[in-house]
This record gives structure tokens, sequence and C-alpha cells, in this order.
């Protein structure tokens, strides 16, 4: 196999992997928040460039992580008063929320996968 054809297909995986990660709108944010599951809410926009960049990585997170968390988008644009509720300042910001609802995590700006997946187990979420 040529080295452009593994590239496009690992472009192909990327995007198929990006397109799984669902967006919430604000009641889905309320209802994920009391499923009594771990959450990970990236809050950002679907033009954004870093957010765009962590699409991937939620996907796999997604994937590591299987039924013991949902990991979601939340589109600020869309719902900009739900984001002041959640504290947002800046996209991308991603937020973790342990099973009783309670954020227990946050951080702003693109994060790298191997740090996320840390921040992720000193929370709890492993």
């Amino acid at each position: 196999m040529s080295l452009p054809r593994i590239g496009a297909l690992v472009l192909a995986a990327s995007a198929a992997l990006a397109a799984q990660v669902p967006a919430l709108d604000p009641a889905g944010l309320t209802q994920i928040l009391k499923s009594g599951t771990w959450a990970v809410i990236e809050f950002g926009g679907p033009s954004c460039v870093p957010c765009k960049k962590m699409q991937p990585i939620l996907a796999e997170l997604q994937q590591q992580f299987g039924n013991r968390a949902q990991v979601r988008n939340f589109y600020v644009t869309e719902h900009p008063k739900e984001a002041r509720e959640h504290k947002v300042m800046a996209m991308p910001t991603q937020v973790v929320f342990d099973p009783s609802g309670k954020e227990v995590a946050r951080h702003v700006g693109f994060w790298e996968k191997g740090d996320f997946a840390a921040a992720l187990a000193k929370a709890g979420l492993k």
C-alpha cells in the first residue's frame, strides 16, 4: 500500500471518528448531567479550528470509556446562555462531570490526548 493511500485512509478514519461525537442541545446536556454517568463535555463550535482538532481525541476517549462515560459536544454559538451558565469563556472548553453531575475538571483550549486522559484518571475516570 502506498504512503498517500495510507494517509488517505488515516484521514478518512479520523473524519469517521469525528462524526461520532454527537452535539447536545440544552435539554440533552441537562439529561446527561442527571444520568448518573461520567460526562465529558466539550463546549465549542462546529467551525472553531481547535474544536475540530479535538474531535478525533474526543471520539477516541468515547471509544476508550465505552458506556462508563458520555463524551459530547455542546455548541456555544448555538446555546450561549447555557454556555455562560457553565462559565465557558473561550472555545473549546472541556468540562468533566462526575456521575453526580459535579464538575471535577476543566480545561480551555486544545488538549493533548495524553494530558486529557491523565486529567480524567486523576479526576477518577479510568
